[in-house]
């Protein structure tokens, strides 16, 4: 006889993400399942045992929703006397993919994720959508203030530093994806092993579907750091980048 959901006993993996889920963000899970979806890439579909609609897609789009309206409230009351161009300026210092995929790894979020990462993938950008998507998931269990509280006790706080976000200078790749968020304008960082060369990386900018900067470099981060610079050149930025 199949036992009601509440009494049926947890498997190995629900354990590990309960016991993730209560150390890193202090939640205690009522429905483990949105977890679960949460940290399940699609890269792993297919296989039989789950469908599209198993992976953390969907998760992601509210988690960034969540992410935005908290960050947006946590800066407004901070800067009583900013404009909403300063606010929109360093709001895309915190949610940006890169940072969001740095803040991940810093929870140790990559531990727990279940992926199938290609050489063409980047890790920090399966990290940072699953931290989104993380956040859709504890928004859905647990509501919107409990998110909120990991929002500002632990993201902004335990896994950023953000004294250090809002007072650092930009550097080139910052300006840029601060300059496209505040325009509403599409762009993308395409970063991939160079096939000719196993010890470099080729960075590709593209905004609105247009490659605007490339670069090949001996690391991931050198590659797109460059694209950047290169890219801020063709758009006139460069100027508001501090050397």
């Amino acid at each position: 006889m199949k036992l009601p959901v509440l009494f049926q006993r947890s498997s190995s993996r629900q354990r590990e993400l309960k016991q993730y889920l209560k150390s890193h963000w202090g939640i205690k899970a009522s429905d483990i399942s949105w977890y679960e979806r949460a940290l399940r890439h699609k890269s792993i579909i297919g296989a039989g045992k789950f469908c599209h609609g198993d992976c953390n897609e969907r998760l992601e789009l509210l988690g960034d929703a969540v992410l935005d309206t908290v960050v947006t409230e946590v800066l407004f009351y901070r800067f009583p006397d900013a404009n909403e161009g300063t606010l929109t300026k360093v709001r895309s210092r915190i949610v940006n993919r890169q940072t969001l995929g740095e803040i991940g790894l810093r929870a140790n979020l990559d531990s727990v994720i279940e992926a199938r990462i290609g050489a063409e993938d980047s890790k920090d950008k399966i990290v940072g959508n699953a931290l989104e998507a993380w956040l859709g998931a504890i928004y859905l269990d647990k509501g919107f203030e409990a998110s909120k509280k990991c929002v500002e006790t632990y993201l902004l706080h335990r896994y950023l530093n953000l004294e250090e976000v809002i007072n650092n200078p930009s550097d080139y790749k910052s300006q840029m994806i601060e300059w496209a968020q505040q325009k509403k304008i599409n762009f993308e960082f395409r970063t991939v092993a160079n096939m000719d060369d196993p010890n470099s990386f080729i960075c590709d900018i593209y905004i609105d579907g247009k490659k605007v900067a490339s670069s090949n470099q001996r690391s991931k981060k050198r590659a797109e750091k460059d694209a950047a610079k290169h890219a801020c050149d063709a758009l006139g930025l460069s100027k508001n980048v501090e050397a």
